[in-house]
């Protein structure tokens, strides 16, 4: 879906849309194997690169002989943009722009944790009743800080939690995910 270029003005969901493939991540709300786990951290901040990091499971895996094996593989993978790369105007003229943009261009890293083990961070959501929580949690004052999105996935149930607050608890899930992702960031660069 190519909607980047159109003049009219996106609807959400067309915005999510782009947003997903440009950014080379799945629509977790479209998700029906109820054997997958998926816990994906969005992280928007004003003087900082964007960040995603997910946290997820792969139930079956072909070895080297082609046979598929029956354990659980857990994985955390972190994904910054490169911002200095990424902009949405190869060549610009007049105003105006010219040009195919570019794939967005990420560094990335992965950490695969311990096999047939479930996460410990799977347990604080439910301490923290991150099922029943409201969909946002807006700051009262606008602040030059950073917006933190935990979005769930698991037994077949789909969840999407943001906040810009201080202090929340979605915080500390995104913290220990950043951490089981090996995302190199320094404790002041953290807002």
């Amino acid at each position: 879906m190519d909607t980047v270029r159109f003049n009219t003005k996106l609807t959400p969901e067309q915005r999510a849309q782009v947003f997903y493939k440009r950014n080379y991540e799945e629509d977790y709300r479209e998700l029906r194997d109820t054997s997958r786990v998926v816990l994906r951290f969005f992280w928007w901040r004003a003087f900082d690169p964007f960040v995603i990091v997910r946290l997820e499971n792969r139930l079956e895996l072909q070895d080297s002989a082609s046979t598929w094996k029956r354990y659980e593989e857990w994985f955390a993978t972190y994904k910054e943009d490169i911002s200095r790369l990424n902009h949405d105007c190869p060549v610009r003229k007049n105003g105006k722009c010219y040009g195919k943009p570019h794939p967005f261009i990420h560094r990335q890293g992965v950490q695969i944790l311990p096999v047939n083990q479930t996460p410990a961070l799977l347990a604080a959501l439910d301490s923290m009743d991150f099922w029943n929580m409201r969909k946002e949690y807006p700051a009262d004052a606008h602040t030059d800080g950073s917006n933190w999105t935990l979005q769930v996935y698991y037994k077949g149930k789909y969840r999407e939690v943001t906040t810009n607050r201080e202090r929340h608890p979605i915080k500390s899930v995104c913290l220990r995910l950043l951490k089981l992702s090996g995302y190199p960031v320094k404790p002041e660069r953290i807002y």
